[in-house]
């Protein structure tokens, strides 16, 4: 496992220099400087990422101890393994664009206006202090911690890869596989690509969960509501910013923990009023068609 994530990473360490290296030649500073915030994130994520994997191992490995089933390794236990993972991850991730406190951290990945392979450590490292406890219940039905954390590690590299434009559409795989032409619809601020395509490797979930979008019109990278910003402090914590500064406002615990698991949307008008009863608070907050 430890020779995957190694490998990996230099795949793509190498590959983000090259397009580092390009963006400098042409002269492109806009995107020069998207790219050094991107690196600058996904140095955070790799340090944050390797204690993180080792205290993720611990866990399962308890509750793998407890677990209620333990099949004998197999190929058979593997193919489930790998469906059940990417389901997982396919659940964390339709959370992440529907409740406003994972929000929070995801909406980093989402806020470049540019597609390349540099996009994929444009990761908010918060995100790793519990990430992994949506796979732990996969170890109590006897799926071992070192399935999933292989499993994982494959998925990331995919996922670091198909942040390209250079591939174009793929025809049959684009219907099962979570292709750079599919994952090119999940990036984009389009409103009839909004939330579609959340797939890790596989893109049959969203095809069974009614998810799916195909890459028709040219996408157009970004949030719709962009930051403009390339300081990797703002790109990881402006949406916490946001978040915490409405909570401050809300009377009521209720209320404020019903805006943390409300559906992202756009931030408060400086000139409306906040609400204080729970009937007002209720209709202030209903969801709007914001979320990316």
């Amino acid at each position: 496992m430890l020779n995957i994530d190694t490998i990996g990473a230099t795949v793509l360490a190498l590959l983000t220099l090259i397009e580092l290296l390009i963006s400098l030649v042409n002269k492109e500073g806009a995107r020069l400087k998207d790219m050094l915030a991107n690196i600058c994130l996904g140095l955070l994520v790799l340090l944050t990422g390797f204690f993180m994997k080792a205290f993720a191992l611990v866990v399962y490995s308890i509750i793998y101890s407890i677990a209620i089933i333990k099949p004998e390794n197999s190929a058979l236990l593997w193919i489930i393994a790998f469906f059940l993972c990417d389901l997982v991850l396919y659940t964390y991730h339709f959370l992440s664009h529907r409740t406003r406190l994972l929000w929070a951290a995801h909406v980093a990945h989402h806020s470049s206006l540019h597609y390349n392979i540099s996009v994929g450590f444009r990761i908010n490292f918060i995100h790793l202090f519990y990430r992994f406890l949506f796979w732990a219940p996969l170890c109590f039905i006897g799926i071992t911690p070192e399935m999933i954390l292989l499993i994982e590690s494959l998925t990331a590299i995919w996922n670091f890869l198909i942040h390209t434009e250079k591939i174009k559409k793929l025809g049959l795989l684009d219907l099962i596989f979570n292709t750079p032409s599919n994952h090119r619809v999940h990036h984009a601020s389009n409103p009839e690509y909004i939330d579609k395509n959340l797939g890790g490797i596989l893109i049959i979930y969203d095809r069974l969960f009614g998810t799916y979008a195909k890459e028709i019109t040219p996408p157009v990278y970004g949030l719709t509501h962009n930051i403009h910003t390339h300081n990797p402090g703002k790109v990881l914590l402006h949406e916490y910013q946001n978040v915490f500064s409405e909570v401050s406002k809300i009377n009521g615990l209720r209320n404020k923990i019903r805006l943390l698991f409300s559906k992202p949307r756009a931030r408060i008008s400086p000139l409306s009023k906040i609400n204080t009863t729970e009937q007002e608070t209720e209709i202030y907050y209903s969801p709007l068609n914001q979320a990316i």
